[in-house]
C-alpha cells in the first residue's frame, strides 16, 4: 500500500488536495511502485527558491524539486513494509507561470510536475543526456494516460 502525505506552505489548504493524493497513487500504481511513502509539498516561489539555494546552491525559483531519501548514506533498515522514498516540492506560483507560458491547462501542468517529481524519486534523471529521453518519454506517456484525470475543478 502506498501513502502520499500532502502539505501546503504559504497558502491556505485548497479543497482539491484529496484529488492530488488519488492522482499520485494512480501514478505509483502504473509505475508498479508499491509500499512507497512520499510527501508532496505545495509552496510559494519564495519557499522553493530558499530550498533550491540551500540544497542545490541555485538562488533561483524552480517549479519542482525532488528530495530522495536514498541519496548519500544508505537508509537504515527497519522492519516496516513501507519505505519513505522522499519529498516532491512544487511551487504553485510556478504552476500558474508555466501554464501561462505553455498554454497548457492548470491541471495538466500540475500533473506534469507531480509525475516529474515522482519519476525523480523512482531514480530517473534528465540531467544525464543518456537518461533524459527515457524519462521525458515516460513522463509524456503518463501525462497522456492520465489526461482525463481532474485535480482542480
Amino acid at each position: 500500500m502506498n501513502i502520499v502525505d500532502i502539505t501546503v506552505v504559504g497558502f491556505e489548504e485548497p479543497s482539491w488536495l484529496p484529488r492530488v493524493e488519488q492522482f499520485c497513487l494512480k501514478v505509483l500504481e502504473e509505475l508498479q511502485l508499491d509500499n512507497w511513502e512520499l510527501s508532496i509539498v505545495f509552496c510559494t516561489n519564495q519557499f522553493i527558491r530558499e530550498l533550491n539555494n540551500r540544497f542545490r546552491e541555485k538562488n533561483e525559483v524552480t517549479d519542482v524539486l525532488s528530495f530522495s531519501q536514498s541519496e548519500g548514506e544508505p537508509f537504515p533498515y527497519f522492519p516496516n513494509p513501507s519505505k519513505t522514498v522522499g519529498d516532491v516540492v512544487i511551487s504553485l506560483d510556478m504552476v500558474e507561470t508555466n501554464r501561462l507560458n505553455t498554454g497548457e491547462t492548470w491541471d495538466s501542468e500540475l500533473k506534469r510536475l507531480l509525475i516529474h517529481g515522482i519519476l525523480h524519486l523512482a531514480g530517473y534523471d534528465h540531467e544525464n543526456s543518456d537518461e533524459e529521453g527515457e524519462m521525458m518519454d515516460l513522463q509524456d506517456r503518463l501525462l497522456q494516460q492520465f489526461m482525463e484525470e481532474r485535480i482542480r475543478t
